[in-house]
């Protein structure tokens, strides 16, 4: 079962991972490179560093290792629930990989939306700390939705989701930025939309890839 496991989970998380850096070079690179363009109010990027960035981005960029982690989570309550005799297959692993998408980015960006660089932030530690808060919070409150049994259950999980951020950080008295928030309200979206199509590709490729094995060892 481990090993069953562990080559899922790191098969769809280097696909997930390709996926998402393929798609934050075309999508979300350039906006980034504004941004920086903004804030220093001169192009300091050459040609070359231009290249090694990107190189980065696709192949290192922690989106492969990133997503190879989150695929390590994700395989193993899929497999943990699969033992109540709920079928795994490429169909059900899109619905898992959507559930992953609402906990780990949505659900943070709900009061926590990505930021460029120049913007009003938010210190770095609390924002690490309230993410983790949401992220766990939405785990929670998704799994009790998705197989809770009883109104109290699915009350108790509306109140888990809402609660955090009803108390969670606050904005700023006085928003700043370097860039437009054209280009800040690009960025976040675009940032959502390649963690949907990455998320996406890491549950269906793990249910396809679970599905496929458990049908060859039957």
């Amino acid at each position: 079962m481990l090993r069953h496991i562990l080559t899922t989970a790191l098969l769809a998380g280097a696909a997930a991972g390709v996926i998402a850096g393929v798609l934050h070079l075309v999508f979300v690179q350039d906006i980034l490179l504004s941004a920086e363009t903004f804030e220093t109010g001169s192009e300091l990027i050459t040609s070359a560093v231009l290249t090694v960035r990107n190189a980065l981005t696709i192949m290192v960029m922690v989106m492969v290792m990133l997503y190879c982690g989150y695929s390590l989570i994700l395989v193993a309550l899929m497999a943990f629930h699969g033992q109540t005799g709920d079928r795994i297959d490429a169909r059900r692993g899109l619905l898992w990989g959507v559930a992953g998408f609402a906990v780990v980015i949505l659900a943070p960006a709900f009061s926590l939306p990505a930021q460029l660089p120049g913007a009003t932030e938010t210190d770095l530690a609390t924002r690490q700390m309230w993410w983790m808060i949401f992220v766990v919070s939405a785990a929670l409150s998704i799994w009790l939705l998705a197989f809770g049994k009883t109104t109290a259950q699915w009350a108790a999980a509306v109140l888990v989701l809402v609660v955090p951020h009803l108390l969670g950080p606050q904005l700023p008295d006085i928003l700043t930025g370097s860039a437009s928030m054209e280009l800040a309200a690009l960025f976040t979206a675009r940032s959502l939309g390649v963690g949907l199509l990455a998320w996406t590709v890491l549950g269906s490729v793990a249910g396809a890839i679970w599905r496929r094995e458990q049908v060859g060892r039957a």
